[in-house]
């Protein structure tokens, strides 16, 4: 019976779509590196995991229309931001850049010029990725990019990714204490209900750094001075994400 309860586990089920995948699609090198690492180790601990926090802004939501300007990330190792490995990489071959995004993020046509090519940022980005749990906030956003830039350039179905919500975390930790579903899960207010600090403006690398800040602030708000593991966290929280993936 355990055996079987633990086959329909979220993480295993995620393993077991990830194996299917590299079975079946003759993937190129750069991308290997996004489902290679196994997830057979459910019970190690979250501290002992590295992390790459990630956030990317766009010029809007829709990959099909819309383009990535920039993309940010930050480490966790060992249970600490690591702020030396903070980066962000502008979108040298963006274009059209929406008035209404501009006074959001600040990013300038004059910033985009001496950017990467997407092609060069995207497989940086999934370089970083390599054994690393990948955090964001909101999954919607990055998670749609970088499936459609993978079928746009290499023709392929999106792999089934390792990603952790702090939105479905806050969400789930909401609805378990005060049984309220609805509620403002933007980032910012997130973060002030945990008394973080406010950021004064909005980026791709100060979003990451700042979804690593609040990442650590729920899983001390969840397990105090305990230690969680990565199947406790993925099954209890990420439940959604596989059955919408």
């Amino acid at each position: 019976m355990k055996r079987l309860f633990s086959h329909f586990k979220p993480l295993n089920r995620l393993e077991r779509l990830r194996r299917k995948w590299r079975e079946e699609n003759p993937q190129p090198s750069v991308l290997s590196a996004l489902t290679n690492c196994s997830l057979s180790l459910e019970d190690q601990l979250l501290s002992e995991l590295n992390f790459l926090v990630l956030d990317f802004e766009t010029t809007g939501l829709s990959p099909e229309k819309d383009q990535i300007l920039s993309i940010g990330y930050v480490e966790i190792n060992g249970g600490v931001l690591d702020l030396e490995t903070s980066h962000e990489t502008y979108i040298k071959d963006s274009c059209g850049i929406k008035a209404e995004t501009a006074i959001i993020n600040h990013i300038t046509p004059e910033m985009l010029k001496v950017g990467e090519t997407l092609d060069c940022a995207m497989t940086a980005l999934f370089e970083r990725m390599k054994g690393r749990v990948v955090v964001v906030h909101g999954l919607t956003v990055e998670k749609s990019f970088i499936n459609h830039y993978i079928q746009s350039r290499y023709e392929l179905m999106p792999p089934p990714l390792l990603l952790l919500d702090t939105l479905i975390i806050e969400k789930s930790l909401a609805v378990n204490i005060n049984n309220q579903k609805g509620g403002d899960y933007r980032l910012s207010s997130i973060r002030q209900r945990h008394g973080l600090p406010e950021y004064p403006c909005h980026g791709a690398l100060i979003d990451a750094v700042a979804t690593g800040e609040l990442l650590l602030a729920l899983m001390k708000k969840m397990f105090g001075t305990g230690a969680p593991t990565l199947g406790q966290i993925y099954d209890s929280c990420h439940y959604e994400m596989m059955v919408n993936s």
